[in-house]
């Protein structure tokens, strides 16, 4: 996308919106995020293994916080169990299963 539609699109977003008016709303509540921070984790993944998730939870009707929450559970109850071996690649910490 060139600047100048860039900067068009963000215009239509602020059209009407001063400073003034921003300042003077109401600040979002936050408490919800507070009580449930612990739920919350951010890993960076392969984009093809992101969309395969994604494909997988649209097959399932589950959503994609709880399916990657069952993988990850079964990925480490496996590797506890000997089932998944993990070994580090020689190059920047990659790993692979074994």
């Amino acid at each position: 996308m060139s600047a100048n539609k860039e900067r068009q699109k963000a215009e239509v977003k602020t059209e009407g919106m001063t400073f003034e008016k921003l300042k003077k709303t109401k600040p979002r509540d936050r408490s919800w995020d507070r009580n449930h921070n612990y739920q919350v984790a951010s890993y960076r993944i392969d984009l093809k293994v992101k969309q395969e998730i994604k494909d997988m939870s649209n097959k399932l009707k589950v959503s994609t916080g709880d399916l990657v929450g069952f993988l990850l559970s079964h990925g480490i109850e496996a590797y506890k169990r000997g089932e998944l071996k993990i070994e580090r690649e020689p190059k920047e910490y990659d790993i692979k299963a074994g």
